[in-house]
């Protein structure tokens, strides 16, 4: 048990500091060295990592158990629906069959990476941009897309992903 998951944080630790120094490489090696497990680690890390901040940083309406639920929910759903509409862009737009795997590990560590600083508001105007400047990075040397190709997918993706949480936004919030 203390083995593992000394190995676990190894990785964890590995895969942070390659991906603030050497994203290029980070991404180049991902499909060798990424499993679910590595990767969903990663993610839970991050997302729990950015509850816990997120949950310091300010007084909530709702009861504090309520509010980490819905920060780790939302860390980790946007990652999800991020990544289901990032594969579904690329297979239809170019046919391409890189796995969901892939494709999954590639959002999750680019957007865990950038949790870590996504709990302070003001830095939105940075993580963001960061986070999807790692996905393209990934996109490009993960699944050997050319930058139109990747640009293309990132767009439509996020476009998407706009109207997902505007259209959500207009029928539950008010």
């Amino acid at each position: 048990m203390l083995e593992s998951s000394l190995k676990a944080w190894q990785f964890y630790s590995y895969s942070l500091i390659q991906l603030l120094i050497e994203p290029g490489q980070f991404f180049k090696e991902l499909p060798e060295k990424a499993t679910l497990r590595k990767t969903l680690g990663f993610m839970m890390i991050a997302c729990v990592f950015f509850t816990i901040a997120s949950l310091l940083t300010g007084a909530y309406s709702k009861p504090v158990w309520v509010m980490a639920v819905i920060f780790f929910a939302n860390a980790s759903g946007m990652i999800l629906i991020s990544s289901v509409l990032g594969y579904i862009s690329m297979a239809m737009i170019l046919g391409k069959r890189t796995s969901f795997f892939i494709i999954f590990s590639l959002y999750a560590f680019s957007s865990g990476v950038t949790l870590f600083i996504s709990w302070l508001p003001f830095l939105l105007w940075f993580s963001e941009p960061w986070k999807w400047w790692l996905i393209y990075t990934g996109f490009k040397n993960t699944c050997m897309l050319t930058w139109k190709q990747v640009l293309f997918i990132l767009l439509v993706s996020m476009t998407i992903q706009f109207f997902l949480i505007y259209s959500a936004i207009m029928a539950f919030v008010n």
